[in-house]
């Protein structure tokens, strides 16, 4: 992570008339407050308050942004990039299509509200400038030259140099399509990439996680993988039909299924989460070639390693969906946490710490 103390603002769009009577507003706003980092909350209901948004930024010096939820026009983004944010540095939040449109309930829309509010600040406190092209990033320092990576690429956008006295990865940011295979199949953690890096990524699974291993309520708690050019964007056109969805699931986006590390599910799970479920597009559909074989692979492996662990291998859940396709990814939810409340929580949540495995999976 940056040395630097983040400097995080969030901005509240509440020119929707709708959207106000389906969230609490003010208790959004006071949530947002408190949140570690957050040097400021903006709550904006009106075109004209958009004028204030530059001003805002650098005035609190603002080096982070959320927007809640993401607009529909681009006036806010251009406003925050106008003002020097990073595009890396920006976290957009569907409170609208994930939480207020399916959840009729107002507290339940609100409370998942929070949650994904509080979960982009952690990913953008973990958030770390990774200098460099777009893309994925070698650390040379601690590359073993194991050609993991080349193996995964299917853009021959990765290839061997010579650094000093042994071979490094290196990344032709020409070719490369910034899906993050490559990062989530390193053995060593050299991989690194902008938008979705290691230490951003494990910020908001710590987020959406807290607390879990204290208590079995509430039950469940379950955590949804989405790639951003399929099953999230399913997960929006759901919301966009009001959809009404069990609030017991919060989705974390990833740019493919392929990116999702094998650590991350085995960190959620040690968090106290009581299910886990990754969601990728369909065979022949896959954004990046064929990031969906590679993630069915990987997970079916991790399952069988999450059962000599203790866990019923029912507690990870694999499926597909394409971005037209929300009454499926409502479906496929709605029957991966059917298939939770049937097993029960987490058998890590609500026991003592002295009760509590002892593995690497619970040491930093």
């Amino acid at each position: 992570m940056d040395s630097k103390v983040p400097r995080i603002g969030i901005f509240i769009d509440a020119r929707d008339e709708l959207l106000n009577k389906k969230l609490n507003i003010r208790d959004l706003e006071e949530y947002s407050k408190s949140l570690k980092n957050v040097v400021c909350e903006y709550t904006y209901k009106s075109n004209d308050d958009l004028k204030s948004i530059v001003d805002i930024i650098s005035g609190n010096n603002l080096d982070r942004v959320v927007i809640a939820p993401r607009s529909e026009d681009d006036d806010i983004e251009k406003a925050v990039v106008d003002a020097g944010i990073s595009p890396h540095f920006i976290e957009y939040v569907n409170i609208r299509e994930h939480a207020a449109w399916i959840h009729s309930n107002i507290d339940d829309a609100t409370s998942k509200s929070k949650l994904l509010i509080a979960m982009a600040t952690a990913k953008l406190r973990g958030s770390k400038s990774i200098e460099g092209a777009e893309g994925a990033k070698v650390n040379t320092q601690t590359c073993s030259g194991c050609g993991i990576c080349t193996a995964t690429c299917r853009y021959n956008a990765i290839e061997f140099i010579k650094d000093g006295t042994h071979r490094v990865a290196y990344v032709n940011h020409d070719l490369c399509e910034r899906c993050g295979a490559c990062v989530a199949a390193c053995p060593s953690g050299s991989m690194n990439m902008s938008g979705f890096s290691n230490e951003a990524m494990i910020s908001e699974i710590e987020e959406c996680t807290a607390g879990l291993l204290e208590s079995t309520e509430p039950f469940p708690h379950v955590v949804v993988f989405a790639c951003s050019w399929c099953s999230y964007l399913a997960a929006d056109a759901a919301g966009e039909k009001h959809m009404e969805l069990d609030p017991s699931f919060c989705i974390i986006k990833t740019p493919c299924s392929a990116r999702v590390d094998p650590e991350w599910i085995m960190k959620v799970l040690s968090n106290g989460a009581d299910g886990v479920l990754v969601l990728g597009g369909k065979e022949g559909h896959c954004h990046y070639r064929g990031g969906n074989v590679r993630t069915n692979n990987r997970m079916n492996l991790l399952s069988k390693v999450i059962e000599s662990l203790g866990y019923d291998k029912r507690r990870i859940g694999v499926d597909w969906v394409n971005p037209e396709e929300p009454e499926l990814f409502a479906e496929i939810v709605k029957k991966f946490i059917a298939g939770i409340r049937e097993l029960g929580p987490n058998p890590e949540r609500g026991i003592s710490t002295d009760e509590q495995p002892t593995s690497a999976l619970h040491h930093e």
